[in-house]
Formats: structure tokens, C-alpha cells, sequence
């Protein structure tokens, strides 16, 4: 069991930060995803609900995720990934690390490095492709694993764990999964079951 147990813990983060173990496409990652202008860090930090994400076989049947932006001493960024299983009770926590991709362009991009249990923090991997840094957030991220083959994860994220019901919200979202967003591999994440935990 604690086997299982590390060895998704492992998986989640992968998924949750490194863009591994998500939906695979028998395609190249598309080159015509944008990322978020004049994207703030500062503004970033704090505690995030996942809303929606694409599914991969490590997520399965855990909800309730949240994930906490805080700034470290080297104005780099510590993460941390908490998931809750509501059938059997059990739950996660990843810790990671994340810095900005292009720090010194002119434009700063919504494009970050995350990296968990303390692997290389050099690929760009963890896309916001739109954000107002109070209601919600729109991440993307995609990983060529072979010719013709990639594997990309999705998430939305809230400052709430309630569903987001802002229309002008709803329409950001709406229109980036219209562009760029398999809605068929989309799941939505349970955050308001009493069995919830705080983390």
C-alpha cells in the first residue's frame, strides 16, 4: 500500500507540475497556444481549487485538489499539490518549486518552470493562459513524448472551492477551451463535499 501510495504521489506531482502522466494526443504540441501577457508572479501567489483539468490515470478518483503558491528567500516560488480521495479516505501533498521561464523579457509571459522532488527546473511547462489573479486561472502545458505524439494537461483553477459562476469568468474560460482544450478528456473537480479537507 505505502508503495502504491508513494509511487502516485509521485505521478500527481509529475501531472500536476511537469506536465507528465497527462492526456496523450497523436499529435505535436500545437504551436499556437498564447500565454498570458505582463503575468505578475506576485499577484499569482496564494491558494488556487482546481475546477476542472484533464484526467490522467494518477488523478483518478481524487478531488478536492488545492495548490498553494508561496514566495521563497530566492524569489523563486514554492508549490504545493494536496488531493483528497473521497472513496477510500486518502490524500497527498506534492511540494515543488517554480520560477519564471524568460524572466528578463521586455513582456513578461505567463510561462514558468515547475519542477517537484527537487528534479531540473528547466523546462517551460506550466503555461497560464489567462488569469484576473482573483477569480480564476486557465493553465496549459504539453510535453512532445515521440513523433507525432504529445501529452498535454489542463487546468482551471479558482480562489474558491465553489463553482465559478462569474459570466465574465465563464466566457474567458469558455472561449480559451473553445481554441486550444479537448472538452471530451475534461473532468470537474469535486471541492464542496463536506469530506473536503483543508489543507
Amino acid at each position: 500500500m505505502q508503495s502504491t501510495v508513494a509511487t502516485f504521489v509521485v505521478s500527481l506531482a509529475l501531472a500536476l507540475g511537469t506536465a507528465s502522466a497527462a492526456v496523450v494526443f497523436d499529435r505535436d504540441c500545437p504551436t499556437n497556444i498564447r500565454a498570458m501577457q505582463y503575468f505578475s508572479v506576485e499577484q499569482y501567489l496564494g491558494k488556487w481549487y482546481e475546477v476542472q483539468r484533464y484526467e490522467s490515470e494518477f488523478e483518478e478518483n481524487y478531488d478536492c485538489v488545492q495548490v498553494r503558491y508561496s514566495l521563497n528567500e530566492d524569489d523563486s516560488v514554492a508549490v504545493s499539490n494536496s488531493a483528497y480521495n473521497l472513496f477510500n479516505g486518502s490524500s497527498i501533498n506534492a511540494l515543488g518549486r517554480a520560477v519564471l521561464s524568460f524572466p528578463d523579457e521586455e513582456i513578461v509571459l505567463g510561462k514558468l518552470n515547475v519542477s517537484f522532488f527537487g528534479a531540473p527546473n528547466d523546462r517551460s511547462n506550466y503555461w497560464v493562459l489567462d488569469t484576473d489573479y482573483d477569480k480564476f486561472s486557465v493553465v496549459w502545458s504539453c510535453e512532445q513524448i515521440a513523433p507525432q505524439q504529445s501529452e498535454e494537461s489542463f487546468w482551471v483553477l479558482s480562489r474558491t472551492p465553489n463553482p465559478i459562476t462569474d459570466i465574465d469568468v465563464m466566457y474567458r474560460v469558455h472561449r480559451i477551451m473553445r481554441r486550444y482544450i479537448d472538452r471530451s478528456q475534461v473532468r470537474f473537480t469535486r471541492q464542496t463535499d463536506e469530506r473536503c479537507p483543508v489543507f
